[in-house]
């Protein structure tokens, strides 16, 4: 089982595969990276995931990412952690959205599992 994530500072979007084809899973909201990283491992253990692609950002704040992926691979040390390059995915999560004719309200609460699972279908269809 994977999970996607699309880490945010305040909202991370999630989506999950069985196989080769991702979907939209939900969205979490969090105060900081801990309450990220305590909600994640939840829905990891709860979902029986074993490799977890999270989008990341080149640049200054790859660090954050990094981070994150430390403290989640500390609290699941059979975790295949898979760090994968988000750039635009948000992007283009709101340009399906658009296309799919999503109401403008649903495209802001849905926005980050939409581009979750960007992230992962680019991840799977690499390997």
């Amino acid at each position: 089982m994977f999970l996607g994530v699309d880490l945010g500072q305040k909202t991370t979007g999630l989506a999950t595969s069985y196989g080769q084809l991702a979907s939209p899973y939900k969205t979490i909201t969090h105060i900081s990276n801990a309450e990220a990283v305590e909600k994640i491992d939840q829905i990891i253990r709860e979902l029986n995931v074993d490799t977890l692609v999270l989008g990341v950002v080149e640049g200054k704040i790859k660090s954050l990412f990094e981070n994150f992926a430390k403290k989640i691979k500390a609290q699941n040390s059979s975790l295949n952690i898979v760090l994968h390059d988000e750039t635009l995915t948000t992007r283009q999560a709101i340009d399906t959205m658009i296309k799919l004719q999503v109401p403008k309200k649903k495209r802001g609460q849905r926005e980050h599992e939409v581009a979750a699972a960007i992230i992962l279908q680019s991840y799977l269809d690499s390997i």
